[in-house]
C-alpha cells in the first residue's frame, strides 16, 4: 500500500520535443482519446532568424482547477510568460475564454503541458499548430541609423552619400581612422572641420615620430564638441593617449590644454553618438628633443640644478646625506659621477644606486641589551638594562646617522648611556631580630652584605656599587693583606669562586689613625673603601646599598638594620648571616657604657645605636647600619659602619657616620676610576 502511495506522489515524468521549420502542428499525448495522468511534456518551437511565431489552438479540453493548479498548459517566449491555461474550449464552439492565438516577434517559443497524478474524468487534451510569420524590423525597432530596408526574413541598412556602413551592419559613419602622422609638426582635425562633424563616428589618429623626440600638442581656440565635461563627456568624446597616460575625455566649447610633453607616439580617438551638430576641433602639434627627468634616482641630486634637461646635457650625480653612490657593475663607491641625458630621455646611470650608509652593529652595553632590526641609515636602536638591578642613565634611543655612526636620538651626540647599578633594593621584610641572639637572614635579604677576612681578622662590609665596598678602617690595623672578600651568599660553608672577589686597591681615610695598644682608643674616621679588580654582576643575591644624600640622620629611636657573621649570644662565630633591627639612641648612652677602664674618644663622626641584648659584636666590624628610605620603602640607605663597642656585646654599639664622608667617598671613587681609565688608554 505504501509503495503505491509513494508512486502516486512522484513528480510527473518530463520530456522536450523540438519543432523547427516554417510551420507545424502538435497535440497532447493520446489526443483525442484522453491524456494520461502525471506527465509533463514540452514542445520547443524554433523558426529561422528574421521570423516571428504565431501559435493557434484548435481544441482545448483540460481539467479545470483554481488558477489551473492541477492540469495546465503554459506558454513561454522571449517577450512574455503567459498565464496557465485549463478548461474545455474549441474553435467550433467559438467560446474561447483565453486567446486562441499567441504571437512573438522572436524566433523561439516553448509550450509545456502538465497533468497531476489522477483525473476523475477523461479529458481529451489539446491540439495546436504554429506558423512562421515575417517581422518588419524597420517598423518595430528602427535598427538602422540612416535607412532601413525590410525583406522577408530580415532587413538591410544603407547610408547617405559620403557615409559607410560600419562593422555592425547598422551604424553609418565616416571614414576617419588609420591616418598616421610622421612629420615633426602638423595639423589634425575632426571630420569636415570647420563644418559639422558626422554622427556615429569612431575616428583614430596616430602621431608617430622618431625616438628621442617628444610631441608638444595644442588645441585651436575654436573647440566645439557635444557633451558636458562636468559629467565626464557622455555624448561625444575626444581622448589623447601617450604611453600609459590618458588625457581626457574632452568635450564642451572650451579648448583643453595639455601642458606636459608627450612621447614620440600619440594616439587620438574621437567617438560621436547619433545626435547633435557641432563643428569639432583642431589640433596643432610640434616636436622637440626628449627631456630627461630632473630626479635621476631615489635619494640623489644633480648639479647644476635646472628646470629642464635636454638630450646630450651632462650633470654631476650625487647622493643625499646618509647615502653612498655605488656602482653595481664595478662594485665600487664614488663621491659623485658625471652622467649624460640620452636620446631616449633617460640618463646613462643604470649601474648606479644610492645605498644607505651602514652604521654596523650598535655597541653593547655592559649589563644591558640592544634592540634593533637593521643597521642602515635612519634605523633605530633601543638600549635597555637588566632590571631591576640596573637602570639606564642617558637616552635609550640611538639612530643610525648620515655619518654612519649611532647617535643619541635627542642630542645627536655619540655618548652612550650606561647601565648603572640600582642601589638599596632587597627582599628583606621588617621584623625585630638580633645578631647577638638574632635572626638568620634569607638569601637576597641583604644583598649588599660582604664578608671580609684580613689575615686572621674577620669583618664585614657593604657593596655600594658594582665595584666598591665600604668598610671600617680598623680592620686593617695589623695587616692589609691578604684580603678575602665574599658576597652574594649567607652561608659561609657554601662560598665558591663565584662568590669570591679580589681587591685591587684599599683606600683608608687619610685622617684615620690605627689603634695603638695601651693608648686611649680613637676610632674617629673609621672608614675605608675597597676597589675590586672587576665589576661584580648584580642580581637578586648581590646588589649595592644606597649612600645617603646628605649628613642628616633619622630621628632618635628610628630603627635600622645591622648584619654580619659576628658572635651570637652563644659567643660562637656564626656561619649563617644574621641581622637585627636596632634604634638610633643618644650618644650619651654609648658614652655611659662600661668600657672596663679603656674609654674611647667620641666625636660627631659617630652614631650610637642599640638595645639591651641587641647589638653587633666582634666579627661584625665594618658591616653596614642600614635604614629604609622613608619616601621609598623598598630603597635602603647605609648610614653607619660598625666601628666599636664595649667589650661585652649585647648593649650599645658605635657606628661611623657615613653621611659625614660623602664627599671623600665620591671623590675617591672617581679619582681611582679615572686613573684606571688613563692607564688603560696608554
Amino acid at each position: 500500500m505504501w509503495v503505491i502511495l509513494s508512486l502516486l506522489f512522484l513528480p510527473p515524468a518530463s520530456c522536450i520535443i523540438s519543432l523547427s521549420g516554417l510551420q507545424g502542428q502538435f497535440t497532447s499525448l493520446n489526443y483525442p482519446q484522453g491524456y494520461p495522468s502525471n506527465i509533463k511534456q514540452s514542445w520547443e518551437i524554433q523558426v529561422p532568424d528574421g521570423y516571428g511565431i504565431k501559435l493557434s489552438f484548435t481544441h482545448i479540453d483540460i481539467e479545470t482547477s483554481p488558477e489551473c493548479a492541477y492540469d495546465n498548459l503554459q506558454i513561454l517566449c522571449d517577450e512574455a510568460s503567459y498565464p496557465r491555461i485549463c478548461g474545455s474550449m474549441s474553435r467550433e464552439q467559438k467560446k474561447f475564454q483565453f486567446p486562441h492565438e499567441y504571437h512573438t516577434s522572436g524566433n523561439w517559443m516553448r509550450v509545456t503541458f502538465t497533468s497531476d497524478f489522477s483525473n476523475e474524468e477523461r479529458y481529451t487534451g489539446f491540439a495546436a499548430y504554429y506558423t512562421a510569420v515575417d517581422v518588419n524590423e524597420c517598423e518595430e525597432a528602427n535598427p538602422c541609423t540612416h535607412y532601413c530596408n525590410n525583406y522577408i526574413g530580415g532587413f538591410h541598412c544603407s547610408c547617405r552619400p559620403s557615409y559607410f556602413l560600419q562593422e555592425d551592419q547598422r551604424t553609418c559613419g565616416v571614414n576617419c581612422s588609420g591616418e598616421v602622422f610622421t612629420s615633426f609638426k602638423g595639423i589634425i582635425t575632426s571630420p569636415n572641420y570647420p563644418n559639422n562633424y558626422a554622427e556615429n563616428s569612431k575616428c583614430q589618429y596616430k602621431i608617430e615620430i622618431e625616438k628621442g623626440f617628444e610631441v608638444i600638442l595644442g588645441f585651436a581656440e575654436e573647440f566645439d564638441v557635444e557633451g558636458d565635461p562636468s559629467i565626464s563627456c557622455t555624448s561625444d568624446v575626444l581622448k589623447v593617449t601617450s604611453g600609459r597616460k590618458e588625457y581626457g575625455p574632452f568635450c564642451g566649447n572650451e579648448a583643453p590644454s595639455i601642458k606636459k610633453r608627450l612621447s614620440n607616439v600619440v594616439d587620438i580617438t574621437f567617438n560621436t553618438d547619433s545626435q547633435g551638430e557641432k563643428k569639432g576641433w583642431k589640433i596643432i602639434y610640434r616636436s622637440t628633443a626628449k627631456q630627461c627627468p630632473t630626479n635621476i634616482m631615489e635619494h640623489s641630486f644633480i648639479k647644476p640644478k635646472k628646470e629642464e634637461y635636454d638630450y646630450k646635457d651632462s650633470v654631476e650625480l650625487h647622493c643625499e646625506n646618509g647615502f653612498e653612490l655605488y656602482d653595481i657593475q664595478r662594485k665600487q663607491y664614488y663621491d659623485s659621477v658625471v652622467v649624460r641625458c640620452q636620446k631616449d630621455g633617460t640618463w646613462n646611470s643604470n649601474s648606479f644606486i644610492c645605498t644607505p650608509v651602514d652604521c654596523g652593529r650598535p655597541v653593547e652595553l655592559e649589563n644591558g641589551y640592544r634592540s634593533f632590526t637593521s643597521t642602515i641609515y635612519k634605523t633605530q636602536n633601543t638600549y635597555r638594562c637588566e632590571t631591576p638591578y640596573y637602570k639606564l642613565e642617558g637616552n635609550a634611543v640611538f639612530n643610525c646617522s648620515e655619518n654612519a655612526e649611532w647617535v643619541d636620538a635627542t642630542s645627536g651626540q655619540l655618548t652612550l648611556p650606561k647601565c648603572e647599578p640600582v642601589c638599596g633594593y632587597c627582599q628583606l621584610s621588617s621584623g625585630l631580630g638580633r645578631i647577638f641572639g638574632g635572626k638568620k637572614a634569607g638569601l637576597g635579604d641583604l644583598p649588599w652584605q660582604v664578608r671580609l677576612r684580613v689575615g686572621s681578622v674577620m669583618g664585614g662590609g657593604a657593596l655600594i656599587s658594582d665595584r666598591w665596598v665600604l668598610t671600617a678602617a680598623h680592620l686593617f690595623d695589623n695587616s692589609r693583606t691578604p684580603v678575602h672578600i665574599y658576597g652574594g651568599l649567607i652561608d659561609l660553608k657554601k662560598r665558591s669562586n663565584q662568590n669570591t672577589f679580589h681587591m685591587q686597591s684599599l683606600i683608608i681615610h687619610p685622617n684615620y689613625t690605627k689603634q695603638v695598644p695601651n693608648e686611649q682608643p680613637n676610632f674617629n674616621h673609621d672608614i675605608a673603601l675597597i676597589m675590586l679588580k672587576e665589576k661584580v654582576r648584580l642580581g637578586p643575591n648581590l646588589s649595592p646599598v644606597c649612600l645617603p644624600e646628605d649628613v642628616s640622620l633619622p630621628e632618635v629611636q628610628t630603627l635600622g638594620y645591622i648584619s654580619g657573621w659576628g658572635r651570637t649570644e652563644t659567643h660562637v662565630i656564626a656561619l649563617i648571616l644574621h641581622y637585627a633591627q636596632v634604634p638610633i639612641v643618644s650618644m650619651d648612652e654609648c658614652e655611659n657604657v662600661d668600657y672596663m677602664g679603656n674609654n674611647p674618644f667620641f666625636t660627631p663622626n659617630m652614631i650610637c645605636a642599640g638595645l639591651p641584648g641587641v647589638d653587633s659584636c666582634q666579627g661584625d666590624s665594618g658591616g653596614p647600619f642600614v635604614f629604609q628610605d622613608s619616601q621609598e620603602p623598598h630603597r635602603h640607605i647605609v648610614r653607619g659602619i660598625v666601628s666599636f663597642g664595649p667589650p661585652n656585646c649585647g648593649s650599645y654599639g658605635v657606628y661611623t657616620h657615613v653621611g659625614n664622608y660623602l664627599n671623600w667617598i665620591e671623590t675617591t671613587m672617581k679619582q681611582y676610576e679615572s686613573k684606571e681609565i688613563e692607564e688603560v688608554a696608554r
